[in-house]
C-alpha cells in the first residue's frame, strides 16, 4: 500500500513538473503610444481573424530597439490584448527608424515608405500592463 501511495505521488509529481511550463507566463516588451509597455503570454486560444487590437511586427526593421508597436495601451481603447496581427516591412524608408506609436507607424505608410501586410492566422492574446 505504501509503495503505491509513493508511486502515485512521484508519478503527479512527475506530471506536474512536465506541465508548469505550459501554463508559465513569457514575458516581453512592446511600444504604445510612445511608451514601453510590459507583455504576457498565457494560453488562451485566438481563432484566426477574430483579433480586435492591432499590432504590428517588423520584418525587416535594423533597429535593434524595435520591438512590436500596438495601436492601443492599456486603458486608450484596447480591448485586453486580444491582437489583430499585422507585419510592417520597410520598403523605401530607412530599417533603421524607431516606430514607437501607431500615429508615427501610420505616418510612414502614408509616405509609402513602408508596407503593412493583416496576418489573421498570427492572431493571439497576450495582456500588456505599464512597464514599472
Amino acid at each position: 500500500m505504501r509503495r503505491t501511495i509513493m508511486a502515485l505521488l512521484a508519478a503527479a509529481a512527475a506530471v506536474a513538473l512536465i506541465a508548469a511550463p505550459v501554463g508559465a507566463k513569457e514575458f516581453g516588451l512592446l511600444y504604445a503610444e510612445g511608451e514601453v509597455f510590459r507583455t504576457f503570454g498565457n494560453p488562451a486560444n485566438v481563432p484566426d481573424g477574430t483579433g480586435t487590437d492591432p499590432i504590428f511586427t517588423f520584418e525587416n526593421s535594423t533597429n535593434a530597439d524595435q520591438l512590436s508597436v500596438a495601436q492601443h495601451a492599456p486603458g486608450q481603447g484596447s480591448h485586453g490584448g486580444r491582437w489583430a496581427v499585422h507585419h510592417v516591412t520597410w520598403t523605401t524608408g530607412d530599417p533603421d527608424t524607431l516606430i514607437t506609436s501607431y500615429e508615427q507607424l501610420t505616418m510612414y505608410e502614408a509616405m509609402e515608405q513602408l508596407v503593412i501586410v493583416r496576418d489573421e492566422a498570427a492572431d493571439f492574446r497576450c495582456p500588456i500592463l505599464p512597464n514599472g
